[in-house]
């Protein structure tokens, strides 16, 4: 890393001048790191989508004579004078979230080697005694990060807590009520004064490894110190906007924006507020949407392949849709959906045979509203390959993440649990295991053989992963004869991408093909109530039947958790009843079509 030596370094200049050194040596030296401390005379510096008038005290300012500039990054609002030291880093790693975090642990690590008692907060501050005493701002540029560092040595924190003024909602977000409560000085901390402090950080950093920049730099960052100077730049030319949303959400920071709506169309969008900026939002987000019709699904469908957490920091699109639209509607859940969840004595017999041979089924994980009926008929799905699956569907309440090893003994113990259920019907599922180079394959062979010699009078019915559309694995999980084998769709074509997490609707239907040429009876279900229309479910009920397979069961998406996707129309009984008529006039032999029907539902019954 090479420290940024200015041809007249004792020179104090605007705040614009060292947000232009910054860009400049971004552009045009790219053969290392680079750094630089600086200071300058009282100045408030506004993230770059920050309203003024919801941050600054204009007048306090003006009385003061505390400038007021815009930086390119995102961030939040601060207040600097010659008490408070700048310090810019300017990295080689196009990844800004990654130097952000190395540089903010270096600093708190520089710190502590003077024996100050400093700590990060998370990734954005460096505290002592529980209060800020440094912050930092970052964006990317041509493939490089510049970060800003702004640390509290001997800042007059009078003018900060009254030349700033956050929300309400930002100060409760952080449990005070005022900014005075949050911030405190270094210089109380340590003995060295401010010159002999940064040569101590240029000397930690650098070394003495420099970068000497000449007239001509100079020259150029001035053209570039004029645009960030202008009263465009720091105060804008904002448009008349007819529709205003602002959001605070925890982990991503306060949103506005602001839109200017004409027949139904986004005409034009801006986007203010205190958050990190990853990207470019102008371009990759707000320009993507002109032209868009103004609602939830249509924004929705405009962005399904954007990766909002790469241009603004931990915003999801759902969150974005609820900037826009506020919450979605909640579809009130109707009286037919009602169960009974009363206890017997059979239901906690079964539910104390799979503890004792530590279980999993996917009647508690997938929280099965028809649980405690089957547990009384002595049925369960048991799930194999243990409790963690690998993808992240967003209709399935089953854990996920990295999964632990496969169970070698988990094979005798469903075998064990089927015999002492005294199960006539075993139906048998699995987590995704895309973690294993066989997907589980094997794992689920050596199952389905130990259940066939412990328990030789049970059928067996199969619910399997997709192996990844690899035939071979299926045709080998196939070759153990079990009698029916399914593969659920879950959804039609259009909402698959959305709904389910790797899983392609193509692949789903080849597995139940490759069911069907192993001459095993196949079957698949899926659900309804995500917003699916008419013609698709028909349409998915045809390409079922052209793979061979001739069962089918369809049953009511039901939201697991907040987290989970709404429920976007319950089904009655009575559609229900005509989608089954339906299905078997196409020429379905076995169909099992309710609003509480799950893929083992009553599974035995068409055995």
């Amino acid at each position: 890393m090479k420290y940024i030596l200015l041809p007249k370094p004792d020179v104090i200049r605007q705040l614009p001048f060292y947000f232009a050194v910054e860009e400049y040596v971004a552009r045009h030296y790219t053969d290392d790191d680079f750094f630089i401390g600086w200071q300058v005379h009282p100045t408030v510096m506004l993230g770059r989508n920050q309203l003024i008038e919801n941050e600054v005290n204009i007048e306090y300012c003006k009385e003061h004579k505390i400038d007021v500039f815009r930086r390119r990054s995102g961030g939040g609002c601060i207040y600097a004078d010659m008490g408070c030291i700048q310090f810019s880093y300017i990295s080689r790693t196009a990844n800004a979230e990654e130097a952000f975090t190395k540089y903010m642990k270096q600093m708190a690590e520089l710190l502590q080697r003077l024996n100050i008692k400093a700590e990060l907060s998370g990734r954005n501050d460096i505290l002592i005694n529980d209060r800020k005493v440094s912050g930092c701002a970052f964006y990317q540029l041509s493939n490089r990060s510049v970060l800003h560092n702004s640390l509290l040595f001997d800042t007059q924190l009078e003018h900060l807590t009254n030349a700033l003024t956050p929300n309400r909602e930002k100060l409760q977000s952080k449990g005070i009520s005022s900014v005075r409560q949050r911030v405190a000085n270094i210089a109380g901390h340590t003995d060295l004064q401010i010159p002999a402090f940064m040569d101590f950080v240029r000397r930690e950093m650098c070394g003495d490894r420099t970068l000497d920049l000449t007239i001509d730099d100079m020259e150029r960052i001035a053209e570039i110190e004029k645009e960030l100077a202008s009263d465009k730049f720091v105060y804008g030319n904002n448009p008349k906007y007819s529709v205003v949303r602002k959001h605070r959400f925890e982990g991503v920071g306060t949103l506005e924006v602001q839109l200017e709506i004409k027949n139904k169309l986004i005409i034009s969008m801006n986007m203010m507020g205190d958050y990190f900026v990853l990207g470019d939002v102008d371009n990759e987000l707000l320009r993507l949407l002109k032209g868009c019709i103004f609602t939830r699904e249509n924004v929705s469908e405009r962005l399904k392949d954007i990766d909002l957490s790469g241009i603004i920091r931990h915003l999801t699109q759902r969150q974005f849709l609820r900037l826009l639209f506020g919450r979605e509607p909640h579809v009130m859940k109707p009286s037919w959906l009602k169960i009974d969840l009363t206890s017997k004595k059979t239901t906690g017999e079964t539910a104390g045979i799979l503890a004792k041979h530590h279980l999993n089924t996917i009647c508690t994980s997938g929280l099965c509203p028809n649980r405690s009926e089957c547990w009384m008929a002595r049925t369960a799905t048991l799930m194999i390959g243990g409790d963690t699956c690998t993808r992240k569907c967003r209709f399935c309440n089953t854990l996920r993440g990295r999964p632990k090893p496969l169970n070698p003994d988990e094979p005798r113990l469903v075998a064990e649990s089927v015999k002492a259920l005294g199960l006539r019907y075993a139906v048998i599922t699995s987590v995704d295991r895309d973690d294993l180079s066989d997907y589980g394959a094997a794992h689920w062979i050596k199952t389905i053989k130990e259940i066939q010699r412990e328990n030789p009078n049970t059928k067996i019915e199969l619910l399997i992963p997709d192996f990844m559309g690899n035939t071979e694995l299926i045709r080998q999980v196939m070759a153990t004869q079990p009698n029916v084998a399914g593969h659920n769709m879950e959804t039609v074509r259009r909402l698959t991408p959305s709904v389910r997490s790797v899983a392609r609707y193509e692949r789903s239907l080849e597995v139940l093909r490759e069911i069907a040429r192993c001459g095993i009876i196949a079957k698949t279900g899926f659900m309804l109530g995500l917003g699916e229309t008419h013609a698709e479910i028909l349409e998915t009920m045809d390409d079922i039947l052209a793979t061979g397979c001739q069962r089918l069961t369809l049953g009511q998406y039901l939201q697991p958790t907040a987290q989970h996707l709404p429920v976007k129309a319950y089904i009655t009984p009575e559609q229900f009843v005509e989608y089954k008529q339906i299905a078997i006039s196409k020429g379905f032999k076995h169909v099992v079509s309710g609003p509480l029907v799950r893929s083992s539902y009553h599974a035995a019954e068409s055995s």
